[in-house]
């Protein structure tokens, strides 16, 4: 695990002191370093959550998006929190702020900026606080970057998960996972971070009604100010029809919600089409191995 070295590194951590962070021994931590054995599930969840990320981007070959703030760090494989996104729909005074990494900011500057065909795009954003947006850049009148060192604009206002979300993407899936599969949570998360998650769940009033709310909805917010929300399962054809638009290949949005009515949206009349980010990423990792299949009986 490269990337295990180089997030303790960047964050000036010894192996000593994580390994008395996690309870186990400093072999271990270089046994994992050097790839001579793996964390299991339990202690991949306390590194994600100590490094400000999730368990997926430790284990995937991408770069790894990191709620900590470390404009000092230099390695490309840690995007690290740089500020907010702000967004400001037609027809409305209120604009959404997300927090986002440094690499995402530089895309978002850069794409609006020397894309002459921008405007006939869709602008897709990760942040650090669950979300995955897709912006119709015909259809909004503002997009604003403001960094961390910036003082607040007078109609700041931050989403209900803080500053910089719930300080790692790993938390919103334990909290999915809590109320969705309770057994396999406790078997798979320390004794310590299930009361971090506890305490998460207490503080922010959460059920499992609001928990599936936040974790399965999509919110569309149309030109005209109105918006709707659609709830979806994990076997939703909605990434396909993501990637489709963004192919240029479909004008609507076409997928089938959780109550099995099939929604077609036309793009035209979208400004803003938010998902949450574990739920994109697993949707992901389904069509993405439904196409693998499909290649291979090919």
């Amino acid at each position: 695990m490269e990337k295990l070295k180089i997030l303790r590194k960047t964050c000036n951590y010894t192996q000593k002191y994580l390994a008395d962070l996690l309870g186990v021994k400093t072999k271990d931590i270089s046994d994992w370093e050097s790839n001579k054995s793996q964390p299991e599930l339990k202690t991949l969840r306390d590194l994600a959550v100590i490094f400000g990320t999730s368990v997926l981007d430790i284990l995937c070959n991408e770069t790894v998006s990191t709620t900590h703030w470390q404009p000092w760090q230099k390695e490309k494989i840690i995007d690290s929190f740089w500020g907010h996104i702000g967004i400001l729909l037609c027809n409305s005074t209120n604009i959404k702020w997300y927090p986002i990494t440094s690499a995402t900011a530089q895309r978002i500057q850069e794409s609006l900026c020397y894309d002459e065909d921008i405007l006939d795009k869709l602008l897709s954003v990760d942040t650090l606080n669950n979300h995955f947006l897709i912006i119709n850049t015909k259809s909004i009148k503002k997009i604003s970057l403001l960094d961390d060192s910036s003082d607040a604009p007078e109609n700041w206002e931050i989403p209900w998960d803080g500053y910089q979300g719930l300080g790692a993407e790993e938390y919103y899936n334990l909290i999915e996972e809590y109320f969705c599969d309770e057994e396999y949570f406790y078997e798979n998360t320390s004794e310590k971070l299930q009361l971090v998650i506890k305490d998460l769940i207490e503080e922010n009033n959460f059920t499992e009604e609001n928990v599936d709310e936040i974790t399965h909805s999509i919110n569309i917010y149309f030109s005209d100010n109105t918006s709707e929300s659609i709830t979806i399962e994990y076997d939703s054809d909605f990434t396909e029809a993501i990637t489709n638009i963004e192919m240029g290949i479909s004008k609507f949005i076409s997928f089938e919600d959780s109550n099995y009515e099939i929604h077609f949206i036309s793009t035209e009349n979208i400004g803003l089409i938010d998902i949450p980010l574990n739920l994109y990423k697993k949707q992901l990792q389904l069509y993405e191995k439904q196409l693998q299949q499909f290649f291979d009986n090919e």
